[in-house]
């Protein structure tokens, strides 16, 4: 019994270390995560190139320099697009004001309402308020901290990649006889996190190119920009779906200044998301994480309070991790199996 509490008290403690650690150590941590995980996008993508016509022949270090060059030139068109568009919305700023305000004052108009404060006016009393200098440091900083993340990521991952042909033989090496179960859980992990990672890019890509037709059929302003915003932010389980969903509407609302219109984007999205999320997410990806709906939003909470916005990406593969270390020890295998969806690991 004391030796049972002492194991507790000791797995406590060592728990609240961890935490601690992630969490003073986001700077230096999330990058390398970030670096590793898309390490795994870009295995898989670096084998689908090498069954190209022609690019078997070639030696898989070309496989990877070409897959990295395409990972980085995608990156940073996406970081360019993602400025043009910030760009031209804040130029449309007063369009979007007008819209609003005649929307506002045909509601209290159908309504008997007296009058409604114009937008002017609501504006006016909130910049009053406002520490602008304060606000433009803090916005800065989340910008080079962004930035610095990114560049870090690309570097980590760059380096990783170009070692992925050595892992074996240094794990082999650097454990000599006991290297069987340590090369086991290796390969379980980068089997489940690689199959989720990789099928939940392929999925994301396929919904934002359906919200990107819908949203261009429907003529909304920045249409790809959207539609990028709404493939990453479904990468977040349960409510990245819908925050990806909620700023198009918002715009459409703003842009065209109809209720039936915003209404109408929000329906066609939604209909693309519920069947994504309902349908063809759990086909293709099945049971590669296997985990309780429960621990899923659990994690969310867990890993969005410690790293913000990118713990809540992470946290399904994060806490799939753990789940299969957990699984490979007898004496934490039970917790293991609490974690997971079906008992079945």
């Amino acid at each position: 019994m004391d030796t049972r509490i002492s194991t507790l008290f000791y797995a406590t403690g060592f728990s609240i270390m961890v935490v601690w650690l992630l969490f003073i150590g986001q700077t230096i941590l999330l990058p390398i995560v970030l670096g590793v995980l898309t390490v795994y996008i870009l295995v898989t993508a670096s084998a689908s190139v090498a069954r190209w016509p022609l690019m078997g022949s070639l030696p898989s270090i070309v496989h990877r320099l070409m897959v990295l060059l395409i990972f980085v030139i995608i990156v940073l068109l996406i970081v360019l697009m993602i400025s043009n568009n910030i760009e031209y919305i804040l130029s449309q700023l007063p369009l979007y004001q007008i819209n609003l305000q005649t929307l506002a004052n045909s509601f209290a108009e159908k309504f008997g309402l007296e009058s409604v404060p114009s937008l002017d006016k609501i504006i006016t009393n909130w910049w009053s308020k406002l520490d602008i200098q304060a606000y433009a440091l803090r916005a800065v900083g989340s910008i080079s901290s962004v930035g610095s993340v990114l560049f870090m990521t690309i570097l980590y991952a760059g380096f990783l990649f170009s070692e992925v042909g050595n892992f074996r033989e240094k794990m082999l090496k650097a454990l000599d006889g006991g290297a069987g179960q340590a090369l086991g859980l290796v390969a379980e992990v980068n089997k489940r996190i690689g199959i989720y990672l990789t099928v939940k890019t392929a999925i994301n890509i396929i919904l934002a190119c359906i919200s990107f037709v819908i949203m261009w059929l429907m003529n909304i302003d920045s249409a790809l920009f959207w539609a990028v915003m709404i493939g990453l932010l479904n990468y977040i389980p349960f409510v990245g779906s819908a925050i990806g969903v909620g700023f198009p509407v918002i715009l459409t609302l703003a842009q065209f200044g109809s209720v039936s219109w915003a209404i109408l984007a929000f329906g066609l999205l939604m209909a693309v998301q519920t069947y994504v999320g309902n349908v063809l997410e759990p086909k293709m990806i099945g049971k590669s994480v296997n985990l309780s709906s429960f621990v899923v939003l659990v994690a969310l909470v867990f890993w969005t309070a410690l790293w913000g916005l990118p713990g809540a990406i992470l946290s399904v593969p994060l806490t799939s991790v753990l789940v299969i270390i957990l699984a490979a020890n007898r004496g934490t295998k039970p917790f293991a199996v609490m974690l997971s969806a079906d008992g079945d690991l």
